[in-house]
């Protein structure tokens, strides 16, 4: 009985440290710099893909992405890979791992700051999995854009000075979404809808759920935009 005894408090006491140093090392707060330098391409297609943790994407680079993440996990570290085919450069970057078996995600630390150049053309890919982004691309030269929307609340800001269109594509899931537009630049949103909801005030309905902004019909540069609302709210926000 007592080496029974004596072998379960041993286990126990193994466990216990073992969640001590699980938690005192592994889960220790670590930072990366995210750094694309620049090279002599003409255009970037830019896929990222975030997991869970808060995402902030902007514009101002003087590389073609910089920026850094902290995390309390190393498989949270961020890979990223860049190569140039022709006059295009292909950065991908994305969390280490989806999945962190055994740990919490109240105590899952993962931010990723990340500026991409205001220099050359930009096809952006994002997917925000479980995430709070807020994207502010104000500034950068978007040909494409393209969103995952995942789980949680985003904003993403294409208020600014457009010289040139573009077409963007928001598949977004569950949570709140705030986009905000400019207004002096035409825009036009096709819209479909599960069981969410669509507030765009100041829009103009042509029916079959397309909406156009005042500046749509005389515009010579056009935001055309497709949104698929999934379960949450999308609010549609005009910058003054």
């Amino acid at each position: 009985m007592n080496k029974l005894l004596g072998a379960a408090l041993l286990s126990g006491f193994v466990v216990i440290i073992g969640i001590y140093g699980y938690n005192k090392w592994l889960a220790k707060t670590s930072g990366s710099e995210i750094l694309v330098e620049r090279d002599n391409v003409e255009a970037l297609n830019v896929a990222v893909e975030f997991g869970i943790g808060d995402l902030l994407i902007t514009g101002g680079s003087t590389e073609w992405m910089s920026g850094n993440a902290n995390y309390n996990h190393k498989r949270l570290e961020p890979k990223v890979k860049y190569k140039q085919r022709r006059d295009v450069g292909f950065v991908d970057i994305k969390q280490g791992s989806k999945r962190i078996l055994g740990f919490k995600e109240r105590n899952l630390k993962n931010e990723w700051d990340l500026q991409l150049t205001n220099d050359i053309p930009v096809d952006l890919d994002v997917e925000m999995g479980v995430s709070n982004s807020t994207l502010e691309l104000d500034g950068i030269q978007l040909s494409s854009l393209s969103i995952d929307g995942g789980v949680g609340e985003s904003t993403i800001d294409l208020s600014g000075n457009w010289s040139k269109g573009f077409t963007a594509d928001l598949d977004l899931g569950v949570g709140d979404v705030t986009l905000i537009l400019p207004k002096e630049t035409g825009a036009k949103l096709k819209v479909s809808k599960g069981i969410g909801g669509l507030d765009a005030k100041g829009f103009i309905s042509q029916g079959n759920e397309v909406y156009v902004n005042e500046a749509y019909a005389d515009a010579d540069v056009i935001i055309d935009i497709k949104i698929d609302i999934g379960v949450g709210k999308v609010t549609v926000k005009q910058a003054e």
